[in-house]
């Protein structure tokens, strides 16, 4: 939800002019939602605690007081904020906020036992998982997926137009505009399945990992077993063997993830930003749209840069969670804390740019007289078709007699006619390289997309 600072007074544009964008996020990330979570840890663990007797069975009425407190008002969050102020600790601020709410209830017996033998972390741990998780499945996954669609549905549309393919900037060979796409599409479509298969950890497990608490108070309960179930029953990848903390462990292969497949659209921006500048794309006139103030003519590739920036955002965070959150000083230090407030920043902007791309794509049209002229000026790309031809007729310096020809030149159909009709081959072999044709030297292309893509 929207705070009470006015949009133009937000410090970060995640917060401000790009809010109305992100604001699904607010769901997983925001301080609101992070104690939702933890309310609803404290609350699951507090019946789990019942599960296994425990504490008393809880009548119906009771289970429903008990998980109505998840849902935070307005007024419940500025409560719980006081309390936070008065105790400086947020999550001891949960546990009172808790017990007050049902000590004027028939659950004042047991308020006691609310956040028994846990450790922050414990918590927390468990609140960001679920946050990760759901902002995971419901959020970043589905925007991935709806960008591999659209690539998949561009490269098999175009996986037949021709275009010239580049190499260190310079003309190459023959492709297609659709095999290009593919390569962003196969690539998206490996580590969004990587991406499908992760699922964020957390512990429960006291002080250092060990219910140290738990065995002393309780010594009958089958903690190990209590402490997996309950983690499974909230939806969170069970952390057995832990300091303090969860290890990041879970947390570092997403950000590995989502840097890799940040890493490929960013790759993506660059590439159709410059087939833009190549003039192969169009941009769609949007007529109430400006695109200079000085300059009334232009249409910029603004979605593409756009993305690109904030890819590099995002992934300047992951790089950091990586490294850090790697280790944590002993059986755990607070630096991660600070970090891990930051999350939202990093899929704010990957979200972002994630939207920047898709509208990047939905802007773009090929221009395919453009991509046709290039490739019938650039007749020099048949060099490679010809002297591979050479070397199966065999032609020993077939590379060399094609180089001292093509290299470093601009070549048209009739140069290229002239050097075919001196080649020491047959008639029929002439003939047949005189067929060659920018335009239809494309390879397997169109196979490679209707196979892969």
């Amino acid at each position: 939800m929207r705070g009470e600072t006015p949009i133009d007074l937000h410090i970060t544009p995640i917060d401000g002019r790009n809010y109305h964008k992100i604001e699904v996020l607010s769901e997983y990330f925001s301080e609101r939602a992070l104690n939702r979570e933890r309310i609803y840890v404290e609350i699951e663990y507090l019946l789990w605690l019942s599960k296994y007797n425990v504490i008393r069975k809880l009548t119906k009425k009771e289970l429903t007081i008990l998980t109505s407190l998840s849902t935070l008002t307005t007024k419940d969050y500025s409560h719980l904020r006081d309390i936070e102020s008065r105790v400086n600790h947020d999550v001891k601020a949960i546990e009172l906020y808790i017990q007050e709410k049902i000590f004027h209830t028939t659950l004042r017996d047991v308020a006691s036992m609310v956040h028994f033998g846990l450790t922050s972390d414990d918590i927390n741990s468990c609140a960001y998982a679920r946050c990760m998780n759901g902002a995971m499945k419901n959020v970043i996954l589905p925007i991935v997926i709806e960008i591999h669609t659209t690539l998949q549905k561009q490269a098999r549309m175009f996986k037949s137009l021709p275009m010239l393919g580049r190499t260190h900037g310079q003309p190459a060979t023959g492709t297609t505009y659709g095999k290009e796409l593919g390569v962003f599409a196969h690539r998206l479509q490996k580590n969004t399945a990587v991406l499908k298969s992760l699922r964020i950890g957390a512990k429960l497990s006291g002080n250092v990992g060990t219910f140290n608490a738990h065995t002393v108070v309780f010594p009958h309960i089958n903690w190990l077993t209590f402490s997996k179930t309950f983690l499974q029953h909230i939806a969170v990848e069970p952390e057995m063997v832990t300091t303090q903390i969860a290890p990041y462990d879970s947390y570092i292969q997403l950000f590995q993830t989502l840097l890799h497949i940040n890493l490929i659209l960013l790759g993506l921006s660059k590439d159709v930003w410059l087939y833009t500048m190549l003039g192969y794309l169009k941009q769609k006139n949007v007529s109430k749209e400006v695109g200079s103030t000085a300059l009334p003519h232009k249409i910029n590739p603004i979605y593409l840069e756009g993305a690109e920036g904030g890819f590099e955002i995002a992934n300047a965070l992951f790089e950091l969670y990586i490294r850090k959150l790697s280790y944590s000083r002993l059986q755990r230090d607070l630096s991660d804390s600070t970090v891990r407030r930051s999350f939202g920043t990093a899929f704010s902007y990957s979200l972002l740019s994630c939207q920047s791309i898709l509208e990047g794509l939905n802007r773009t049209i090929p221009n395919e007289v453009r991509m046709k002229e290039d490739l019938l000026s650039h007749f020099e790309i048949l060099s490679e078709a010809i002297q591979n031809y050479l070397r199966a007729k065999g032609c020993n310096d077939a590379y060399e007699k094609t180089k001292q020809f093509f290299r470093g030149h601009v070549l048209t159909k009739k140069d290229v006619e002239e050097f075919i009709s001196k080649l020491p081959i047959s008639k029929k072999d002439k003939d047949y390289l005189l067929t060659l044709t920018p335009l239809a030297y494309t390879g397997l292309a169109c196979t490679i997309v209707d196979t892969y893509v």
